[in-house]
């Protein structure tokens, strides 16, 4: 847990419609650390403590509004903006994914090292 305080994103499965057409959820995609799953055509939160405090940009992803967090509880001059998003090539398995990490390597080859 951070300093600050809890931080993770909540799906609200009534808005989540799993970014059909495109058959699975963009945040599922983006996210490089893992925290949502995609279980029954919806996303879903599986691993909360995973999210970057401060991080929102899964929340700008979604197109049907379903991923909120909570309010911060200290000053959010530090909050990562939109516009650190960016689409990469992995430099080892040549996977393209969404990033707001300055690495040009995805999470499972991170996690593979």
């Amino acid at each position: 847990m951070s300093s600050q305080g809890l931080w993770f994103p909540v799906v609200f499965a009534d808005k989540c419609d799993g970014c059909a057409p495109s058959g699975k959820p963009r945040c599922v995609d983006y996210c490089p650390n893992g925290v949502f799953l995609f279980k029954n055509g919806k996303a879903e939160v599986a691993d909360p403590l995973s999210c970057v405090f401060g991080c929102r940009a899964c929340e700008s992803l979604c197109h049907s509004k379903a991923i909120r967090f909570p309010k911060p509880p200290v000053k959010t001059s530090f909050l990562r903006k939109d516009s650190d998003l960016r689409k990469t090539t992995c430099s080892i398995c040549g996977k393209q994914y969404w990033t707001n990490r300055q690495s040009n390597v995805c999470m499972d080859c991170a996690k593979a090292k």
